[in-house]
């Protein structure tokens, strides 16, 4: 049996960013752990459900000693013979790769530059966001693998969040990232917000006034699980986020072209 430990950046967005990654490795090898802040691992474990894949197994570890438990997991791991390192952690932890099969195909990426379809920057304008591009460059793989492997299960509560709102034209918003920066939506609410065509669900705040409709019906998407929002992503009619955990949903869908709309906006803290 061959398996093998994937660590990458830990927090939120990153976990969704290395879901196209960890499922490709399930192409090579019999299980994938994967390793996520003891915080997250409630919404991480929704991203790979048991009852539909039980090869990847989601490993939480204790983040106020971030540095010093995925080094004692890495020394004395026993479950898997190879360790994958992607970003800052290949500073303290090297990568042991014995899949000859994997080591192969990886060979093939790094030979032939002009196999990868996608590009962020130009895409997307988000600059600065060649860090995926090197988690996935670190462990042989390039964006191909970020997108075209990305999939998420859409859930019960899921399609019944969408079907609560789906008689609208949704323009979904995440405004604050986890480092406090604010996006200001306010043109968008003076635009929408009384437009009974659309509701504008943001995962923040509900921008509606209590007792209000559209307040009721928002109020179920604010602080839900990550994984709840996803049917409403797909089906959107516009999308304006801060470059946060939802970048992870948003960002590979959008390259793929599998939103239901073309208008997405991912929007740098730093510009906010």
């Amino acid at each position: 049996m061959m398996n093998a430990l994937l660590i990458s950046h830990n927090g939120l967005g990153d976990n969704l960013f290395m879901i196209g990654a960890t499922n490709y490795l399930l192409e090579f090898y019999d299980y994938v752990f994967l390793l996520c802040k003891h915080k997250y691992y409630s919404n991480v474990i929704e991203f790979f459900p048991q009852e539909l894949n039980k090869r990847i197994l989601v490993i939480p570890f204790n983040e106020n000693h971030e540095t010093e438990q995925l080094l004692f997991i890495a020394n004395h791991n026993r479950s898997t013979k190879d360790i994958l390192i992607c970003g800052c952690h290949n500073s303290y932890i090297q990568s042991k790769i014995t899949n000859t099969k994997y080591l192969k195909q990886t060979a093939e990426y790094k030979q032939n530059k002009n196999i990868q379809k996608y590009e962020i920057v130009k895409n997307m304008n988000l600059d600065g966001y060649d860090f995926i591009e090197n988690f996935y460059r670190d462990i042989g793989l390039n964006l191909n693998h970020f997108v075209d492997y990305f999939k998420l299960p859409e859930t019960e509560e899921s399609i019944k969040l969408y079907n609560s709102i789906k008689q609208y034209k949704i323009i979904f918003t995440q405004i604050q990232s986890s480092t406090g920066h604010i996006l200001n939506i306010n043109n968008i609410i003076e635009k929408y917000k009384d437009n009974d065509e659309y509701i504008i669900i943001c995962n923040d705040k509900n921008i509606y006034e209590k007792g209000k409709k559209k307040w009721k019906l928002s109020e179920k998407f604010v602080l839900n699980k990550i994984i709840n929002y996803y049917t409403t992503i797909l089906n959107s009619y516009k999308i304006l986020i801060i470059d946060s955990c939802f970048t992870g949903i948003v960002l590979p869908l959008h390259l793929g072209n599998k939103l239901k709309t073309k208008d997405v906006k991912i929007i740098k803290r730093e510009y906010c």
